[in-house]
């Protein structure tokens, strides 16, 4: 059986989260005597599913019939509807924190994941606006950006989006499933299924064709 590690570790500083990660991939593929093919590592946090390596991993392992492997399932995402995606485009992945892998399990974990992440999220809020409240200025303290200059980098931003020719691809076909009456996780999961990628290219959720149809819809 042929393997593709992935690992992520959320920060530079976490070298030893990575040994361990790799440890307990190459123990289970030993385990069962299957062979790792290729690995792929990122520096990215788990909020975050704009994942250059990971894309790259998953496009590996269905170009070589290969399963991606991850030490644990927080490492793949935090995020709910990412990890269902990846599940929905039929990409066969291992968790080895997780031997017995199933729809309700995968629920529950992917619950948990995505749960640790908010706590994270409102803790490290929570601590800015302490040290803001003591009087710590945050942010760069030279820095000084106008409203025009927001206004003029945001219509920079939805102009690259509206010309992404991820998204016109994806949009032809999402018109054509939204007139059909599809769910967006139907959609999301026929994209994904057929290797359209979003404008980061991404895996589709249906929060990003939601958005894609409120982009284009006229």
């Amino acid at each position: 059986m042929k393997f593709v590690a992935y690992y992520r570790v959320s920060t530079k500083r976490q070298n030893l989260g990575l040994d361990a990660q790799k440890n307990t991939v190459l123990n289970y593929i030993n385990s069962i005597g299957g062979k790792l093919i290729n690995t792929y590592e990122e520096k990215e946090s788990g909020k975050c599913n704009n994942r250059i390596e990971l894309t790259k991993a998953i496009d590996y392992c269905k170009l070589n019939n290969a399963t991606l492997v991850i030490a644990k399932l927080d490492r793949l995402s935090r995020n709910i509807s990412f990890i269902f995606a990846l599940k929905d485009a039929n990409i066969k992945f291992y968790c080895c924190d997780i031997p017995e892998l199933s729809t309700l399990t995968l629920g529950i974990f992917a619950t948990i994941a995505q749960s640790e992440r908010e706590t994270i999220s409102s803790r490290t809020k929570a601590a800015l606006r302490a040290k803001k409240d003591k009087g710590f200025k945050l942010g760069a303290p030279n820095a000084s950006i106008s409203n025009d200059m927001r206004i003029k980098s945001a219509e920079a931003l939805r102009r690259k989006a509206d010309n992404n020719a991820n998204n016109r691809r994806a949009y032809i076909v999402i018109k054509s499933l939204v007139e059909q009456k599809m769910t967006l996780q139907y959609i999301a999961s026929y994209l994904n299924q057929n290797d359209f990628r979003t404008s980061k290219n991404c895996l589709f959720t249906p929060i990003a064709v939601s958005r894609l149809i409120k982009r284009y819809k006229k």
